[in-house]
């Protein structure tokens, strides 16, 4: 995922409001308020996307991507976007595992892959790979959007590089003579 799109800076520079007050006392109140705001993001993430496989609709993944990618910026989203699916799909295909046999149905959808019948634990690996993808994607075509629609506000406000105008020119016309060649031309 490109981390860009995201953030809008260059990967390892730190700019803004904790850029240099990390070590004050007004840094230490920004980065509480940020992670008290990662984890309430986090959390509601965690329930949509339970609830929401608890009814089947395994697509609100993909709504909890968008939402973290708007309500969170840089490092958060990224978190967010491994976290919430590894919670929510994870700690659901664990519970059920201690309830019921799922194993044997992991092992004959596997089996079914044509992968070995003894290696149950990869459907339980490529579900929440599964989950992570779809939280990733809502995120990332989020983040597409912001861009698309920052740069249109940027040229339609005169903000951005808009290329110079092309003046126009009467049109000329190209008048070619057609020749035949000869081997003694040549």
């Amino acid at each position: 995922m490109d981390t860009q799109a995201l953030t809008r800076r260059l990967p390892g520079r730190r700019t803004g409001r904790l850029a240099g007050i990390a070590d004050t006392d007004t840094g230490t109140a920004v980065l509480g308020r940020i992670l008290t705001r990662g984890t309430a993001v986090g959390v509601g993430g965690v329930v949509l996307d339970w609830g929401g496989n608890q009814l089947g609709w395994w697509w609100v993944t993909i709504l909890a991507g968008i939402g973290a990618a708007l309500l969170l910026r840089g490092r958060a989203v990224a978190v967010f976007i491994v976290a919430v699916p590894l919670v929510s799909w994870g700690g659901d295909l664990f519970r059920r595992w201690t309830e019921m046999d799922t194993t044997r149905v992991s092992r004959v959808t596997i089996g079914l892959a044509g992968i070995s019948d003894n290696a149950a634990w990869l459907g339980y690996v490529l579900t929440v790979l599964y989950a992570i993808a779809l939280c990733g994607t809502g995120a990332w075509v989020t983040a597409a959007v912001r861009q698309v629609v920052g740069a249109t506000q940027e040229v339609r406000h005169g903000t951005g590089a808009v290329p110079a105008p092309v003046p126009a020119e009467a049109p000329i016309e190209h008048h070619i003579e057609h020749q035949e060649e000869t081997v003694g031309d040549v």
